[in-house]
């Protein structure tokens, strides 16, 4: 296990470092083929000594640089980064348990009115993006029943009302991954409740939940952790759209004011390359380490399952 984790420690710093050189020869390889007379050969190598510089500041100072509004880039996303994971990650810790739970209970009621109502929630709602939910919760919700905040509070404001105005966008956000997981828990569980191993724990005294809870569960799970981190993918796509209808100033925002310029007749593409590069790289860096800790959840949930550093 140690051996393994070391491992995918490793190649998660190799991959970063791809990633973090690819989008900044990239970026600034375009911004200078459209801003400059320079040939795409002469573009790569000024981007090429850029990057050196750039990464030798990381290296040593942590320094990712200012964007062109002369504030530090670290400065600048910072908290807004912070906002976007409180969000993403409240949801993620809602829709995963959320869902193993409605699917396991919907199976363990199979056919009956809980199930039906439960698997109608699923297929409802798993269809449906999250920008719609967004929609109508913001105009039906907040505004015309005012029940809870229509748009993010204030920083200063009280925490109770803080806590109120993470509902909306963390519903928006869960409601459609929660109705997939229950899907393919409810699914799971079904299916092995016709095997010979499940039948042979019933011929040994368990009763049907307690079957389910005690045995199935745990193989249903060996399905459900592999699909989180595609799902969490999903929906950290989705939480930039969430973030711009409920106006939450979090790093979706940010991201479109750092390559969208606008002036006073018209906006144009201008890539603030220094944060747009520093957003992304943080961005896959949270997704590779909640990779990591996936895979280890797995092999914890079910211990025949063995992780080493080994090829077999």
């Amino acid at each position: 296990m140690l051996k393994y984790i070391v491992k995918r420690v490793v190649l998660i710093a190799v991959s970063m470092l791809v990633v973090l050189a690819l989008t900044y020869m990239i970026l600034t390889v375009s911004m200078m083929i459209k801003w400059t007379r320079l040939s795409f050969s002469e573009t790569v190598v000024v981007a090429w000594d850029n990057f050196k510089i750039y990464f030798l500041n990381i290296v040593r100072d942590w320094n990712f640089g200012t964007s062109i509004r002369g504030v530090d880039v670290w400065q600048l996303i910072g908290r807004k980064l912070l906002i976007s994971l409180k969000y993403n990650f409240t949801s993620l810790f809602i829709y995963v348990p959320l869902g193993v739970f409605l699917g396991v209970f919907a199976a363990s009621k199979r056919n009956k009115i809980a199930d039906m109502l439960i698997s109608g929630f699923a297929m409802i709602f798993n269809a449906i993006p999250s920008f719609t939910v967004i929609f109508f919760l913001v105009m039906y919700v907040g505004y015309k029943w005012d029940l809870i905040v229509p748009q993010e509070p204030y920083y200063s404001a009280p925490f109770i009302k803080q806590l109120e105005g993470m509902i909306i966008p963390v519903i928006a956000l869960s409601i459609g991954p929660t109705g997939k997981f229950a899907q393919m828990v409810r699914g799971e569980i079904i299916e092995n409740l016709n095997t010979d191993y499940f039948i042979l724990l019933r011929a040994k005294g368990l009763t049907r939940r307690q079957a389910i809870y005690r045995h199935a569960l745990k193989d249903s799970l060996v399905t459900v952790i592999p699909q989180i981190i595609p799902t969490f993918v999903f929906v950290l796509g989705m939480g930039f759209f969430i973030e711009s209808v409920y106006n939450i100033q979090g790093i979706a925002n940010l991201f479109l004011d750092s390559i969208i310029m606008p002036t006073s007749m018209y906006s144009y593409l201008y890539i603030d390359i220094n944060v747009v590069v520093a957003i992304g790289i943080f961005l896959y860096g949270t997704i590779m380490v909640t990779s990591l800790f996936a895979d280890i959840l797995l092999s914890i949930v079910d211990p025949r399952i063995r992780i080493t550093g080994k090829k077999i």
